[in-house]
């Protein structure tokens, strides 16, 4: 199974100047959700530690009750935000993930996908370099979720 990005979830050229502000900006995205509640969600995460995972890049994530599908936004932040980030860095690439509350498994498998690909310096050139959020969007049709060999159970 291929992550799915679509392109009215993504932006391509975030001005936040914080990381609540991102976050915030990002929450909006799911249009069909209760951006508040995806904000409080996220922002009780960030609170157990930073997801910026280094190489200017964070993967925000929680789980959300009453989801019934993994989802995914995506954004791109030029100048970079000060994410807390384990190296430091500024982030400016984002990709929020939000998974239903019974969702383990593939909660872990599309973090590692996501973990995996980002830590590749081509692949987050070619993000910072896309043109558009349909570009955006289809470099992601290329990660696929990991298959872990364990039970999350």
């Amino acid at each position: 199974m291929t992550l799915n990005i679509p392109p009215e979830r993504v932006l391509a050229a975030s001005e936040a100047t914080s990381k609540k502000a991102m976050l915030t900006e990002m929450a909006g995205l799911f249009s069909s959700m209760d951006s508040d509640q995806v904000l409080e969600s996220i922002m009780a995460r960030e609170k157990l530690g930073s997801t910026g995972i280094g190489h200017g890049v964070a993967i925000p994530h929680c789980r959300i009750p009453e989801l019934t599908e993994t989802r995914l936004a995506l954004a791109r932040h030029v100048e970079g935000v000060d994410f807390d980030a384990i190296d430091g860095l500024p982030v400016h690439i984002v990709i929020m993930l939000l998974v239903p509350d019974d969702e383990d498994r593939k909660h872990l498998q599309t973090l590692a996908a996501l973990a995996r690909s980002l830590q590749d310096k081509l692949f987050r050139q070619s993000i910072m370099g896309a043109g558009n959020a349909e570009e955006l969007s289809d470099l992601f049709k290329s990660i696929v979720e990991l298959k872990m060999p364990f039970s999350a159970s």
